[in-house]
């Protein structure tokens, strides 16, 4: 009977080991499914954040060449410019409203003609070089469709990504890209009347030396004609080659002190507009 009951003892000890044993397995290989999940989901973590930070890096990068593009256009043409942005907000418009197999074809397209990056770079100048007042980066056209193709590529992208939701072309930027294009050209502007008095002073010292005076002065690229005044001294710029036109006036204040004023005004110089500052 010892015997016998020993071996039902041992008979019992044999099924739990063997149940603690299948417990152990069905264990291990439930943590192993979850961790596998865990590390499978971790890598796709890993991958998206790694798509999404590339996605970020391109944008950047394509961001600061549409600004040096702008950049220079803006310093050449301000006018250009301002039809450059308008243009490229209404290309944005519109391909927000595109259908999938439009913005597949335009990003096709745009792909074939920038096979990389780096072609979209049109100023390709080492990064210590000057930009001067000179055209050293190509044809103006080329520098003008960098800008609208950047444009476009860069919602394209972002509609195909799913991130259309981040603008190119807020409304809130259109005041201040408005105002800063005024203050661009009325610097340009200022600088030309400055100019063309410069040049009007020389002419009327070159005539004293010679024994003579003038009152008014033109040549082929500006005219300066006194205007009437009670108080302060005024003249009348015209400049011939862009056909626009400007008043100068200052005054000699009690203490000897001067003031100028520079201007926009119409072809009469009756009407005056302030210049921003």
């Amino acid at each position: 009977m010892l015997i016998t009951g020993c071996r039902i003892v041992g008979a019992d000890m044999d099924f739990s080991v063997f149940i603690i044993a299948a417990g152990a397995l069905a264990v291990g290989a439930y943590l192993g499914r979850q961790s596998q999940g865990f590390a499978l989901s971790s890598l796709a973590s890993t991958a998206g954040r790694r798509a999404s930070a590339a996605n970020d890096a391109n944008d950047r990068y394509l961001e600061v060449l549409r600004r040096e593009l702008a950049n220079v256009i803006a310093r050449d043409n301000p006018d250009k410019m301002i039809a450059l942005y308008r243009k490229a907000k209404a290309q944005n418009r519109e391909m927000l409203k595109a259908d999938k197999a439009r913005v597949q074809a335009e990003l096709t397209a745009i792909t074939h003609k920038y096979p990389v990056y780096e072609d979209f770079d049109k100023i390709g100048t080492k990064h210590y070089v000057p930009y001067s007042g000179e055209p050293l980066f190509g044809e103006e056209d080329a520098l003008s469709d960098a800008y609208l193709d950047i444009s476009k590529f860069m919602l394209l992208t972002r509609i195909d990504d799913g991130r259309s939701q981040w603008p190119l072309f807020p409304d809130d930027d259109d005041k201040s890209f408005q105002r800063c294009m005024q203050e661009l050209k009325d610097r340009t502007f200022k600088a030309a009347l400055e100019s063309a008095v410069d040049s009007y002073y020389l002419a009327c010292r070159v005539a004293e030396q010679s024994g003579s005076q003038i009152h008014d002065y033109e040549d082929k690229k500006i005219g300066v004609f006194h205007l009437p005044s009670y108080a302060d001294v005024r003249y009348g710029i015209h400049l011939k080659q862009t056909d626009e036109c400007g008043v100068y006036s200052f005054f000699v204040h009690d203490d000897g002190k001067v003031s100028s004023r520079y201007t926009r005004s119409n072809e009469s110089f009756e009407n005056e507009a302030a210049l921003c500052r």
